[in-house]
């Protein structure tokens, strides 16, 4: 059994920012919830359901409503409620432009569609549980939340960390910067966030805007640069089958920078460059000043220039790969460079990106530059 968490709210795969009615992607029209057999239980383990780390209830009550007429504005969504069965389906609109694969042409198409997203639910006391179940998978996903009235949807409840099993509440207190809230009315939904002291978070905030432009203060400090050294590091002991390199991971970085084997030795670095020693070898590596990623709300655009060098060889390194695809990309031309996938509701084949690379000739240079 799995619960949904914040973080897997705040990287769903589309631009919703509603968690508990997106968290399994392409939970849709298609697909419908199970009938739940789980009964009510008052059973709570641990720390007490109804009072979570930043509950909704340390809110003023004017902040809360400030922050709703803030915060709703965009995230409001019509809903039905079969109150005798415990459960409901919020209606999404949902309009995007996609590069479809039909009939062996691709045709630049824009879509709209409403999403269903079903879901059920319990009360374990005063505490609302959602239950998430579709049909064919064996996982059902569940959903704490408080702050409403016992045997009442309608209200405003507050996401928790906690966890939810055998009619049983478990709570660990997890510290969270900000409450998500979802509150149900007579005839919709909408989410809403905010501080502990009850202030509001403007959506926004909380992810970047469609192509936002990625501000990383040193690609030199990342995964990929990590993966380069034990890569090298690979091949000097003739294990050239443990060459791993993925270019989009420039744009991965731990806060407290990245592990260095003990094997390099770091003779410079800035942004964009970074000479090193591996085994009395000396490398350096060039990223472009055109590297760059753009975010967008559920994928991203990565572009990647390496040189990397040593004495007078050079390896060259290019990646380019965008999920947005726009009618100029959407042709057939472009079709060796398409990442195709299928939509599992109607069988219609899309473009999920467009991808130019030299990811294998690369790890051939590297195994040459480094032996």
């Amino acid at each position: 059994m799995k619960t949904v968490s914040s973080k897997t709210f705040l990287n769903s795969c589309i631009v919703l920012l509603s968690a508990i009615f997106i968290s399994a992607c392409g939970d849709s029209d298609s697909s419908s919830a199970a009938d739940s057999s789980l009964e009510s239980s008052s059973s709570v383990e641990g720390s007490s359901a109804t009072e979570p780390y930043f509950s909704a209830k340390e809110s003023s009550s004017s902040a809360v409503a400030s922050a709703k007429d803030y915060c709703s504005t965009n995230f409001r969504y019509k809903y039905n409620h079969d109150e005798s069965n415990k459960k409901f389906t919020i209606f999404e609109d949902h309009s995007y432009d996609e590069c479809q694969h039909l009939n062996g042409n691709y045709v630049f198409s824009h879509i709209d569609e409403v999403l269903q997203h079903r879901r059920s639910y319990i009360f374990v006391g005063d505490t609302l549980v959602l239950i998430q179940s579709q049909e064919g998978d064996p996982d059902t996903m569940f959903t704490v939340l408080v702050g409403g009235s016992a045997n009442n949807l309608l209200g405003d409840w507050a996401f928790t960390t906690c966890d939810y099993k055998a009619g049983s509440i478990s709570c660990n207190n997890e510290p969270k910067s900000y409450t998500t809230h979802y509150v149900f009315e007579a005839d919709s939904q909408f989410v809403y966030y905010t501080l502990a002291d009850g202030s509001c978070i403007p959506p926004e905030s909380l992810m970047p805007s469609d192509g936002t432009l990625d501000k990383d203060e040193s690609y030199t400090d990342t995964y990929a640069m990590q993966e380069i050294y034990n890569s090298i590091i690979s091949i000097k002991k003739g294990e050239t089958h443990n060459i791993i390199i993925f270019p989009f991971s420039f744009f991965d970085q731990l806060g407290g920078g990245i592990t260095i084997p003990s094997e390099v030795a770091i003779s410079s670095q800035s942004k964009y460059a970074v000479t090193f020693t591996i085994g009395g070898q000396e490398f350096s590596a060039t990223l472009g000043e055109n590297t760059h990623r753009i975010q967008y709300y559920s994928d991203a655009q990565y572009e990647v220039d390496l040189d990397l060098a040593s004495g007078s060889k050079v390896c060259h390194l290019h990646y380019f790969r965008d999920a947005k695809l726009t009618s100029e990309t959407c042709k057939a031309e472009n079709a060796p460079y398409f990442e195709l996938d299928t939509h599992e509701e109607t069988g219609v084949e899309y473009v999920d990106s467009y991808n130019v690379e030299n990811i294998d000739e690369f790890k051939a240079c590297l195994i040459t530059l480094a032996q």
